[in-house]
């Protein structure tokens, strides 16, 4: 397996912003007052695997290094958060290895007729339910009946599914426990704690 490795130093000084840039995988730095968030930006056309090692003082973090994640094609995924405590002269070094990602076979587990899928299909909406969820059978049964192309990735179903809709809420700013259902995933942009469904549904293409 082919495996690419790039090694960035970075420094942190003030808001100063440091961007690691390679032909495949982009390392985006988003500064805030208080300390920095790390992007990983997929530029190919395959899903990617990336392993990134990150070592640091001065920064506190509760993320883990090494990280490994899921880069979907053309995307940009949150991989490490790093806070600077005020006063404190803080650097960091990255470490990024990548291959691409083996394809997972969709397997499908069933419920009582029901299926659900293991993955995001980026060319498609994507809709995360659970079940006795009244709110996703509305949503997935206008999506059949107007033939809109969906893939619904069930949380109660496949447990995976639910980590992976967290991390797309943390992605796009949600620092809560819990969400209203369903969660809706279209050409980057993400839909949670949708109020009038119905109003919302006919906004879909």
């Amino acid at each position: 397996m082919n495996i690419k490795n790039i090694i960035i130093a970075l420094l942190f000084i003030g808001l100063n912003t440091v961007i690691g840039i390679s032909q495949d995988v982009e390392l985006e730095e988003e500064r805030a007052v208080n300390g920095i968030k790390l992007f990983a930006k997929n530029n190919t056309a395959d899903e990617l695997e990336v392993l990134i090692t990150v070592t640091y003082t001065g920064f506190i973090t509760e993320d883990k290094s090494p990280v490994s994640k899921i880069l979907n094609p053309s995307s940009k995924t949150l991989v490490f958060s790093l806070n600077a405590p005020a006063g404190v002269s803080c650097d960091y070094n990255v470490s990024v290895s990548y291959k691409k990602a083996k394809k997972a076979v969709e397997k499908p587990t069933t419920t009582q007729g029901r299926t659900t899928s293991i993955q995001m299909n980026t060319a498609k909406i994507n809709v995360f339910t659970q079940d006795g969820c009244g709110r996703c059978e509305y949503v997935v049964k206008y999506f059949k009946d107007m033939n809109i192309p969906f893939v619904e990735l069930n949380t109660t179903i496949h447990d995976p599914n639910q980590e992976l809709m967290f991390e797309k809420l943390k992605e796009a700013g949600f620092t809560g426990n819990s969400v209203q259902m369903p969660v809706v995933w279209q050409n980057g942009k993400l839909d949670y704690n949708i109020k009038d469904l119905a109003k919302w549904v006919k906004t879909v293409k």
